[in-house]
């Protein structure tokens, strides 16, 4: 029943502010998986430029840095990049299963505070052991970032520019 309400808050929110995302975040982790085996994922990002929403996923084989453009309308894999420059120190994927949101759920709840407002960036970080989502909305020349502990689900920060 939560997932069926977070489903249909999420798709209330992406409905009313235009927010283009056909594909969850988890459908674009399987599509990296799926196409890049044996990679980790250290990072998701979910990004708006020119009108188009996008997934950015960082992740790391055999300590080489790989970043993973996927549409987030059509589940199409836009861009790839290979940082050919290996890590010193151990890289740990992050275990999404311990999370109360993933990234698309976090940007419709900061959505959900206030109407108006669309996504320009939202990112995962990882700040003194906790993981949080970091969404940036924007609404005319206004700037609003909503800080989400990715872990409880709970508004940790508020801030309108």
């Amino acid at each position: 029943m939560k997932k069926v309400l977070g489903a249909a808050v999420l798709a209330a929110v992406l409905g009313v502010t235009g927010l283009q995302a056909a594909i969850t975040s988890k459908e674009a982790l399987n599509i990296a998986e799926k196409n890049f085996p044996g990679s980790s994922v250290k990072d998701i990002e979910m990004n708006v430029k020119k009108g188009v929403t996008f997934y950015k996923i960082e992740s790391f084989k055999d300590g080489v840095k790989q970043e993973i453009k996927i549409d987030a309308n059509s589940g199409q894999i836009i861009k790839v990049e290979n940082k050919n420059k290996k890590h010193i120190l151990p890289i740990e994927a992050v275990d999404f299963s311990k999370f109360a949101l993933s990234i698309d759920e976090a940007v419709a709840k900061a959505q959900a505070l206030e109407a108006g407002w669309s996504l320009d960036e939202a990112e995962l970080d990882n700040k003194n052991g906790a993981w949080i989502y970091k969404v940036e909305l924007k609404r005319d020349r206004s700037e609003k970032k909503v800080i989400i502990n990715a872990q409880t689900g709970e508004i940790i920060g508020n801030y309108t520019k």
